[in-house]
C-alpha cells in the first residue's frame, strides 16, 4: 500500500480514492456497504507502523471515538489492514480545511475568525472534559463545512486520553510550529498545550503568518521560542479588538499556569471579543439619532404654540372683559329703570306695591334676585320672602362702583342660595333725595357659559393649526432629508474606497452646493490614488500546512528552555 496505488478495501470499507497524505498516515474516501454511508479510512505509513505507534494511534482513537460534539469529526472505527497496519474510519467531511480555504480566499473577517475560535474551543472543552487531549491542533486540521460558518475539529490521531498515562516522553507527536514549548521539551501535556496551539491558530489568522519562524530541528525552534517567549501581535485589521489580542497572549503563554485553564474560559473572553468588534462596527447610519424633521418640527410646534398661546390668551381676556362689561351695563342699567319705578311707592310707603313690582320683574329669567328697603334699611319687597321686614345685608368692602352710585359685586343671596351672582346696590331717589336702596342679582351663568365657549374655541384653533402646521412641515421635510441620506450614503461608499462615485443630482440651492463640493472632494482622492485594482476576498497569509512528526525529544532539548 503507497501513496500511488489505493488499495480496493481497508477492512469492510470500500476505497474510492484518496483524499490526502501526511507524514505519518495515508486518508482516503472509504465506504461503508454496511451501513451505506461515506467515511474517510485513515491508515499508517508502514515507516509509521515500523516505529511502534500502531498500538498507541489504536488506543488513542479508541478514546477520541467516545466524542459526540457538533464541532469535532465523529470516529466510527478501529481496526487493522490485512498487513496489521492500523486504521481509523471517521467522519467524511465533503468541505475543506482552514489552511487550504485561507490558501485559496485569504484570512477570513475578524468576526469569522472570532466565531471559528470559538467553536474550536468548545470542542477542546468538550473534547478535555471527556479525558482526550489532541495534541495537533492546526489550521489543517480544523475543517471547514458550511463555508465560513461551521467547523469541526478534525484528526485526532495522535490524541491522547489521560486516564492511559502519556507513555514515553521521549517520542513526541505533532506539529512543531503549533505545540506547546511543554510539548517540545518531552514533558507531560494536559489540556492547556492544545489551548496554546489553538493560540498558535488563532495568531496566524489575525495576523497572517505564524508567531514562531519554521525551524528545521527541534533545538534551533527551542532555542527560538526561549528567545521570544511573547511574540509580538500585529494584526492585519487596525480595528481587531483589544480583547481578542488579549486572548491570543493569555493562550500563547509560555507557563502553563499562567494560560487559560479550560476552553470555557477562552469562550467567555471570546465573547466579549465579539461584542467589543460589534460596537466598533456598528453602522453609524444604523445608531440611534433625533432625526431633523423631528428637532425642526418639534421647534416649530413650540414656537407656534407659544405665539398662539400668547395671542390667544390676550383675546380670550379681551373678551371676557368685553362680556363681564355686557353683563355690567346690563344689571346696572336694568337696575336704574327698577329704582325709578320704585321711588314713588317708597315715598307713598306703599308696600303693596313695591312687592308688585318685585314679582312684575323677577318674571324676567336673567334676574334671579331682587330686594327694596326703604330709607330705615329694612326689606319691604324681595324675591327671597324670609329678607321681609329685615334689614339688607351688608355690601362687601371688594366692589366696583359704576356711575349714579351704583356698585357691583359678586356674590350669593336670598333663595338662589349657593348660585353666585353678578349683584348691583342701586340707590333709589325721588327728585335727588334718597328713598331706600335696591339691590338686584343677574346670574353669572351665560358669562361661565360664554367663557367655556370661547376657550374651547381657542383650544380648537389651538390644535387644527398645530396639526396643520406639523403635516406641512413633515411634508416640506421629507425631501431634504432623504437629500442627506443620500449624501450619507455617498460619504459612506467614499470610506469603503469607492472613490469614482459621484452625486449625479444637479440642485441650485444650498444642498447642490454641497453635493458639488462632494464630487470635487472624490475627484481629489480619486487622483491621489496610484490605481484602482480589484480588493482580494481576504489578507494574504503565511502558508499554515505543515506536516505532523513523530519528534525524539533526548536530554539536551529537555533542558533547552530549562
Amino acid at each position: 500500500m503507497n501513496a500511488v496505488a489505493a488499495p480496493r478495501m481497508i477492512g469492510r470499507y470500500r476505497i474510492d480514492g484518496v483524499l490526502g497524505a501526511g507524514a505519518m498516515a495515508m486518508v482516503y474516501a472509504g465506504f461503508d456497504p454496511g451501513i451505506d454511508r461515506p467515511v474517510a479510512i485513515k491508515c499508517l505509513h508502514r515507516r509509521a507502523a515500523a516505529r511502534g505507534l500502531e498500538e498507541r494511534l489504536l488506543a488513542e482513537a479508541r478514546a477520541a471515538g467516545q466524542l459526540v460534539h457538533p464541532n469535532i469529526v465523529t470516529i466510527f472505527d478501529t481496526g487493522r489492514t490485512e498487513d496489521g497496519r492500523a486504521y481509523i474510519a471517521m467522519e467524511r467531511l465533503t468541505g475543506e480545511s482552514l489552511a487550504s480555504r485561507v490558501a485559496r480566499e485569504g484570512l477570513p473577517p475578524l468576526s469569522v475568525v472570532i466565531e471559528l475560535a470559538t467553536q474550536m474551543a468548545a470542542a477542546l472543552d468538550y473534547a478535555h472534559g471527556q479525558g482526550v487531549l489532541h495534541h495537533d491542533v492546526k489550521p489543517e486540521n480544523i475543517m471547514l463545512v458550511d463555508d465560513w460558518h461551521y467547523a469541526k475539529l478534525s484528526d485526532f490521531g495522535i490524541a491522547e486520553r489521560r486516564a492511559e498515562g502519556a507513555g514515553d516522553g521521549r517520542i513526541v507527536g505533532g506539529t512543531p510550529a503549533y505545540m506547546a514549548p511543554e510539548r517540545l521539551r518531552g514533558e507531560a501535556a494536559d489540556a492547556r498545550s492544545d489551548l496554546f496551539s489553538l493560540g498558535v491558530v488563532l495568531y496566524w489568522l489575525i495576523t497572517g503568518k505564524l508567531p514562531w519562524p519554521d525551524m528545521p530541528d527541534l533545538p534551533r525552534l527551542l532555542r527560538e521560542r526561549q528567545r521570544l517567549p511573547r511574540p509580538v501581535i500585529d494584526p492585519i485589521d487596525p480595528a481587531t479588538p483589544a480583547m481578542l489580542i488579549g486572548v491570543v497572549n493569555t493562550l500563547l503563554s509560555p507557563a502553563p499556569s499562567t494560560r487559560y485553564q479550560r476552553g470555557a474560559e477562552v469562550i467567555d473572553d471570546l465573547r466579549l471579543a465579539r461584542k467589543e468588534y460589534e460596537r466598533a462596527h456598528e453602522s453609524p447610519l444604523a445608531s440611534r439619532i433625533i432625526s431633523l424633521r423631528t428637532r425642526w418640527i418639534g421647534a416649530l410646534a413650540a414656537i407656534l404654540c407659544v405665539v398662539l398661546l400668547a395671542g390667544l390668551a390676550a383675546i380670550y381676556a379681551k373678551q371676557n372683559t368685553a362680556v363681564n362689561g355686557l353683563a355690567t351695563d346690563f344689571g346696572g342699567s336694568l337696575g336704574r329703570v327698577v329704582a325709578g319705578e320704585a321711588a314713588e311707592n317708597l315715598l307713598l310707603h306703599d308696600d303693596a306695591a313695591t312687592r308688585a313690582l318685585v314679582q312684575d320683574v323677577a318674571r324676567n329669567q336673567q334676574i334671579h334676585y331682587l330686594a327694596i328697603a326703604n330709607r330705615d334699611g329694612n326689606v319691604v319687597a324681595s324675591t327671597a320672602p324670609a329678607e321681609l321686614g329685615g334689614a339688607l345685608a351688608p355690601a362687601p368692602l371688594s366692589r366696583r362702583v359704576l356711575d349714579d352710585g351704583v356698585t357691583s359685586y359678586r356674590g350669593r343671596m336670598g333663595s338662589a342660595g349657593e348660585a353666585a351672582m353678578l349683584l348691583f346696590d342701586v340707590p333709589i331717589r325721588y327728585q335727588d333725595k334718597g328713598v331706600g336702596m335696591l339691590r338686584l342679582g343677574v346670574s353669572t351663568a351665560p358669562l361661565a357659559a360664554a367663557q367655556r365657549t370661547t376657550f374651547w374655541v381657542i383650544a380648537a384653533v389651538l390644535v387644527v393649526t398645530l396639526a396643520a402646521m406639523v403635516g406641512a412641515a413633515y411634508a416640506l421635510f421629507r425631501r431634504p432629508l432623504a437629500l442627506l441620506g443620500m449624501l450619507g450614503e455617498a460619504m459612506l461608499r467614499v470610506a469603503r474606497g469607492e472613490y469614482g462615485y459621484r452625486i449625479r443630482l444637479v440642485r441650485r440651492d444650498e444642498l447642490g452646493r454641497l453635493f458639488a463640493t462632494f464630487n470635487l472632494m472624490n475627484s481629489s482622492l480619486q487622483a491621489r490614488q496610484p490605481g484602482e485594482t480589484p480588493s482580494a476576498p481576504g489578507a494574504a497569509a503565511d502558508a499554515a500546512a505543515q506536516p505532523t512528526l513523530v519528534l525524539q525529544a533526548d536530554d539536551e532539548d529537555r533542558q533547552a528552555l530549562g
